[in-house]
């Protein structure tokens, strides 16, 4: 079994460990009920509902005692035991004897389990689980000798087991000496061993697996070689200090470039946490060190949220060292009427002599003044500095919104200003500003009598656009119609329009006319047959002075789609023209085929009319050939290369129900792999492979940061 494979294994299992931890509810009592009836039993603040053959309470030590079917019921935990002691002063309970406790959908069995009903913490001896999740296939199968935790908390399993495998002899299985669940974060994992076929394949002291992302301890150093780091060796190993405080140590032994070590740190404090990673490179290429430092860390401080993330990286060089550092502050609140966002972000290079840096920032607030007023202000701030000198931008934004009965009304003013003057050369801000517009929408509304819907939309403005050219400065008239809906319905077939009709006056005098749309008709042609047309058109008279007013120039296209339809089969067959070339688009052929469950067969053809020639054709099959044999195959045919290639060919074979392996070769690299995994945990498959050269690939998850 491969090291991926296993370790995702590993994370099935631990994902396990948390159902063991749903542990004992019970509560107070009053005492009196006879043998073999139901009684409640609570004080007003724990009601407790108890069945069982024989209990009694002692008033002086206030210990209940049940005996024989005991059946406690707490609002959503039900507890069965052979025997049941319950302190009503402290809210223990203590359960023995085929003990199996239920919460919230969670099931575990056991010798004895002892619960808090306060505290919600419980222990559960000899336990034993069946777990599915929607992270895994399948049904995962756990035993520990002791779990203890808190529902919906941190929980830890000691001297546990857990396989993906059915009955009492599973082929693949994992012990651990202990299993220390986080929900929704982390797992850590001490002394675990894998064992396949009854032998024990590794054993790892420690080991991490985070549950919202992919990456976790190494079980085993990769070994392998590629062109940039010649044979290589590399580690990655964990830590944990306490449980807010953990990470990984890495360890990188490469022929060409040298050794790199690193730390990566996770930590948690009071209102914030983060993560910090430190690699170094003693670089055999520079014959110096090359250093990384990133430091990522979120806090909160009140209403106000924040997020800190920095990269400093220096490598050497014997002439022209260099330096890069990039910082981004990021800074959000909120209320019920309001919210406030400031992005930063700085970019400094250093290359010898040479040096350069970018300071970027962004307020973002919006206020909402009345359920139908709203404002919004940006300002964006910019500095550039080099070798030429300091460039100081503002870009503020105003934006004004008010919705009427029936239209929304929008009043946007921007502009630049120049915080530096003339000192710079030549500004590097360009664009356009709006000094201001204003836009009235209406709401969209039925054409009488139709099926169709449209839109009107009017705009009056003044804008000032800066290019390399030159300043263009003119007042701008604009007015849009949308339209959309049916056209025509007659019989089996559908006439569908899209439509947009934009008129615009400028002060210089220029006036332009734009028009777009596309017509489409689908008409069933039969049971199985169907066909659609459509005609795409787009074109412009007059002309405007702006650039960012351009529209591109003619459009006309055409197009046609036939598709075949069977409960197994589908076929379609599209092809267009293009009226302005005057070239017809290669014309499109696909099918998808599914005789029989477990079976999937595609295919597509591209013809090229204006070469003549079958431009490419594809095919891939996904075959089950019983419950433990599966094929797949992709391979394409070239016609500018005319050439087939067998780009994969895969064939898996289903172990026990629980274990999978797969030998897969890609003709395109060359190459053969051999993959493992856990048929609970298709996405987690260890691989080893063989490339073209003879050299030896390894591909596995949660290889950590690259340096």
């Amino acid at each position: 079994m491969s090291t991926r494979r296993l370790r995702r294994w590993v994370l099935g299992c631990l994902l396990v460990a948390t159902s063991v931890s749903v542990v004992v509810a019970a509560g107070h009592a009053a005492a009196g009920a006879p043998p073999g009836r139901r009684a409640t039993l609570a004080q007003a603040e724990i009601p407790v509902t108890l069945r069982a053959r024989t209990f009694r309470f002692d008033r002086a030590t206030r210990v209940l005692t049940a005996s024989g079917d005991v059946v406690v019921v707490y609002q959503d935990v039900t507890i069965t035991a052979d025997h049941l002691r319950a302190d009503l002063e402290t809210n223990d309970v203590r359960a023995e004897g085929r003990v199996t406790i239920e919460v919230s959908g969670y099931r575990a069995r056991g010798a004895a389990l002892d619960y808090n009903l306060t505290t919600r913490r419980g222990r559960i001896d000899q336990a034993a689980t069946e777990y599915t999740s929607p992270y895994v296939r399948g049904t995962i199968h756990v035993r520990a000798q002791v779990v203890e935790g808190t529902l919906g908390g941190a929980t830890t399993g000691r001297s546990a087991f857990c396989t993906t495998c059915e009955g009492p002899n599973p082929v693949v299985y994992l012990t651990a000496g202990e299993l220390s669940f986080y929900p929704n974060d982390r797992i850590v994992g001490r002394r675990v061993s894998v064992w396949i076929g009854g032998r024990r394949i590794i054993t790892w002291p420690y080991f991490l697996i985070h549950l919202r992302e992919r990456r976790a301890s190494r079980l085993l150093p990769v070994v392998g070689y590629s062109e940039i780091e010649g044979y290589f060796l590399k580690t990655f190993y964990s830590y944990a200090l306490t449980p807010d405080h953990y990470g990984y140590l890495r360890l990188d032994l490469m022929e060409r470039l040298g050794t790199g070590y690193g730390l990566e740190h996770a930590y948690r404090l009071a209102a914030g946490s983060g993560t910090l990673f430190l690699y170094r490179l003693q670089n055999k290429q520079t014959g110096g060190p090359d250093t990384r430092l990133t430091l990522n860390h979120e806090q909160r401080l009140g209403d106000v949220s924040a997020r800190l993330y920095a990269d400093f990286l220096t490598r050497y060089d014997p002439v022209f060292p260099s330096t890069d550092v990039y910082v981004a502050l990021d800074t959000f609140t909120r209320t019920a009427s309001s919210s406030t966002t400031v992005y930063q972000n700085y970019f400094g290079f250093d290359i010898g002599p040479f040096r350069s840096s970018t300071y970027l920032a962004r307020v973002l607030h919006t206020q909402q003044i009345s359920p139908v007023f709203s404002v919004e202000i940006t300002g964006d701030l910019s500095r550039v500095s080099g070798a030429m000198g300091v460039d100081d931008e503002l870009a503020p934004r105003l934006t004004l919104r008010y919705r009427g009965t029936g239209y929304l009304a929008t009043l946007v003013a921007d502009g630049r200003i120049d915080l530096d003057g003339d000192r710079f050369p030549f500004d590097l801000r360009f664009g356009t500003e709006r000094l201001p517009e204003l836009t009235v929408m209406l709401d969209a509304r039925n054409l009488v009598g139709t099926r169709l819907v449209y839109q009107t939309q009017a705009a009056l403005g003044r804008f000032r656009e800066a290019l390399f050219g030159g300043t263009t400065d003119a007042v701008r008239a604009d007015g849009m119609i949308t339209l959309s809906g049916v056209l025509l319905e007659s019989g089996a077939g559908i006439l569908d329009l899209r439509a947009q009709i934009r008129g615009s006056y400028y002060s210089t005098g220029d006036a332009r006319g734009f028009v777009s749309g596309r017509l489409v008709y689908t008409r069933l042609l039969g049971t199985h047959w169907e066909a659609q047309t459509g005609i795409s058109y787009q074109d412009q008279i007059g002309r405007t002075p702006f650039a960012f007013d351009q529209a591109l120039g003619r459009v006309a296209q055409a197009d046609a789609t036939v598709t075949y339809r069977q409960p197994s089969l589908i076929v379609t067959g599209t092809a267009s023209f293009d009226a302005g070339s005057g070239v017809w688009a290669p014309a499109v052929v696909r099918a998808q085929y599914a005789p029989r469950a477990g079976w999937s067969i595609a295919s597509a053809f591209s013809y090229h009319p204006w070469l003549g020639t079958l431009d490419r054709a594809e095919l891939a099959f996904d075959i089950a050939l019983s419950a433990r044999w599966q094929v797949t195959y992709y391979g394409y045919y070239d016609g500018f290369a005319r050439q087939v290639y067998h780009d994969r060919l895969t064939i898996t074979r289903v172990w026990d129900e629980c274990l999978a392996t797969a030998l897969t070769y890609r003709g395109v690299t060359n190459e053969i792999w051999l993959e493992a995994w856990l048929t609970a945990l298709p996405w987690a498959r260890g691989r080893v492979g063989v490339g073209s050269q003879g050299n030896i690939l390894f591909d596995q998850p949660w290889l950590g940061p690259r340096p």
